[in-house]
């Protein structure tokens, strides 16, 4: 059995962490090393665990020799929560407790799950800590979520729950994708842009959430990807390599630039279907229009996944689809039309929602794949696993 360091820091989510220890001692043989503030939240009073449990009372009792044996003792250490002043002190190189003391002298992979006010994570000083672990090869940063933070605010910083954690966790540890780890991805994800003038434009509501954590899973996996991204509701990862666009067509020539050299192209981003017919290259004043007559035409426009498929040679092509419902024999036709070795349903329900229902349609094979409602997180990696196994 794998022994892993579970590092509990002094943040509201260490409330979670006995949570995740339960989970996490169902495949493992886990030690718990808390701070001297994680007592504040983290309960772990069961009798049954004391003997695993490490604290400042064992760092200030023992040698040297015991403190570090914590280190080279475990397969891999997962910080979770990982708090503001506890990134600050290990990126600066302070050792002071047990829980700085297994970073500063630990080689072994190690995940880093931040949680803690988006102000707070937004921070420059914050930022460039997060950079300086980030450069570290033995280090794995989960982002933390969007969501309803402690203090009521919205915003970045939102731990993950446990079974996303022990989900992130196995989904890097165990699976090596052997059949696409050296292949070259490309993905694209995020809505576009049709403009009716210099600044009001159409879009959708798609969040590019999905197209991301798949990204997360490919650069976890050190698994070679570029992304070619529309506009999100977040940031991206300073280390992922993208390119922005805006409209359909800087995206369609975008993906046109990198597809020669992809093998595996992911087409995940939310694409408009319509254009104007009109447009104005400066911006439409009200005052020089008939505003009770005035209208709109549409027309379609350029269909990117259509025009990959097109020109396709040897890439193996997957697309998503986006509809009311899960519509078998019109996703046949599409998989046909344009070309696809894999199609990918979802619904417009999960556009704004943090979970997600999925179907995946198989070419080679004609199978249908179900997964039940799970997280955007857990979906990514089904998704990645799925495509490891048929490739």
């Amino acid at each position: 059995m794998k022994k892993v360091n579970l590092i509990v820091t002094g943040g509201i989510a260490a409330s979670k962490s006995y949570e995740l220890y339960q989970l996490l001692k169902e495949k493992y043989e886990v030690s718990v090393i808390l701070t001297k503030n994680a007592f504040r939240f983290a309960k772990f009073e069961n009798t049954k665990i004391s003997s695993k449990i490490f604290d400042q009372e064992f760092y200030d009792s023992h040698s040297t020799g015991e403190h570090i044996s914590k280190t080279y003792d475990s397969d891999f250490n997962i910080i979770y929560p990982a708090t503001y002043n506890y990134i600050g002190k290990i990126a600066s190189g302070i050792c002071d407790d047990l829980a700085s003391l297994i970073f500063a002298a630990s080689n072994t992979k190690t995940w880093i799950f931040p949680s803690m006010n988006s102000r707070m994570y937004l921070n420059p000083i914050f930022q460039n800590n997060r950079e300086t672990l980030q450069k570290l090869n033995h280090i794995s940063w989960i982002e933390p979520k969007e969501g309803r933070l402690a203090s009521g605010e919205y915003g970045i910083g939102r731990a993950l729950e446990p079974k996303e954690v022990l989900t992130t966790i196995e989904k890097n540890y165990y699976n090596k994708f052997s059949k696409i780890k050296d292949k070259k991805f490309l993905i694209n994800f995020g809505r576009t842009r049709t403009y009716l003038d210099k600044i009001r434009y159409l879009t959708n509501e798609s969040s590019g959430k999905m197209g991301l954590e798949i990204l997360k899973v490919l650069e976890s996996n050190l698994i070679n990807s570029q992304a070619v991204v529309g506009d999100c509701d977040f940031s991206l990862p300073n280390n992922y390599s993208y390119q922005k666009v805006k409209t359909n067509y800087e995206m369609l020539e975008a993906m046109k630039n990198n597809f020669k050299s992809a093998e595996v192209v992911i087409c995940a981003a939310a694409l408009n279907d319509f254009e104007f017919t009109n447009t104005s290259d400066k911006k439409i004043e009200k005052r020089s229009i008939d505003l009770k007559n005035y209208k709109i035409d549409l027309k379609g426009s350029v269909d990117v996944l259509r025009e990959l498929g097109r020109i396709k040679t040897n890439q193996f092509l997957v697309g998503f689809s986006l509809a009311n419902d899960f519509n078998l024999e019109k996703s046949w036709e599409k998989i046909h039309e344009k070309n696809l070795d894999a199609l990918i349903l979802n619904l417009t329900t999960a556009m704004s929602n943090s979970e997600t229902e999925i179907k995946i349609l198989i070419t080679k094979t004609k199978k249908v794949i179900d997964f039940k409602l799970m997280s955007k997180v857990e979906a990514a990696f089904e998704i990645v696993k799925t495509l490891n196994e048929i490739m």
